[in-house]
């Protein structure tokens, strides 16, 4: 069941929330049920996020009090905000047959593989670091002191990608797309 499980993971910037999206958009249109679990975090909202889309947003309390209560399967502090991921959410929908994707940090995909042996991990890169950081500035979501820590921290995931099943190098979205796409449907549409 847990090869239904896909756990994702990238340095910021590299391209994994787009890819994560257009495979939840090709699932729709060949009618497979793939659902993108929802982490809990402490960081703020982003422009045109959601609370309870594309995150839970809750308060470093509420976190503690769900760590204490063992209510993650995984959680980490990354760039200085703490996320974890619900246990009961990813279990039930397995257990559904649902295809289940995770886009998550190196730390908790470390964790959740010890857990889950038989997921899935895909490790998504961009071509170069210059690369990244060009990325990381033209979406214009983060201070220029943001950027140099998350390219700083980069080079740290990137050298965790040889724990990772699967590579994506994200040269090309559509050639990367495609490449996710393979591995979450190989065994049901060829």
């Amino acid at each position: 069941m847990s090869n239904n499980l896909f756990i994702i993971t990238a340095p910021s910037g590299a391209g994994k929330t787009t890819l994560i999206k257009r495979a939840i958009d090709h699932a729709k249109e060949i009618s497979e049920k793939v659902y993108l679990a929802v982490s809990h975090t402490t960081r703020n909202p982003r422009a045109g996020e959601e609370d309870g889309k594309d995150y839970l947003f809750i308060n470093e309390d509420e976190f503690k009090k769900n760590i204490a209560q063992d209510e993650y399967l995984e959680y980490a502090l990354v760039h200085g905000n703490l996320y974890g991921t619900p246990k009961s959410e990813i279990e039930n929908k397995l257990k559904d047959g649902n295809k289940i994707l995770l886009e998550i940090d190196w730390q908790g995909a470390l964790q959740i593989m010890k857990h889950y042996p038989d997921a899935e991990s895909i490790f998504i890169s961009p071509p170069s670091v210059d690369e990244l950081r060009k990325r990381l500035t033209d979406r214009g979501l983060d201070s220029e002191e943001v950027i140099e820590r998350r390219i700083k921290g980069a080079q740290t995931e990137l050298d965790q990608s040889k724990n990772f099943r699967h590579q994506i190098s994200n040269i090309s979205l559509d050639i990367a797309t495609k490449n996710l796409l393979n591995i979450m449907f190989r065994e049901t549409h060829g």
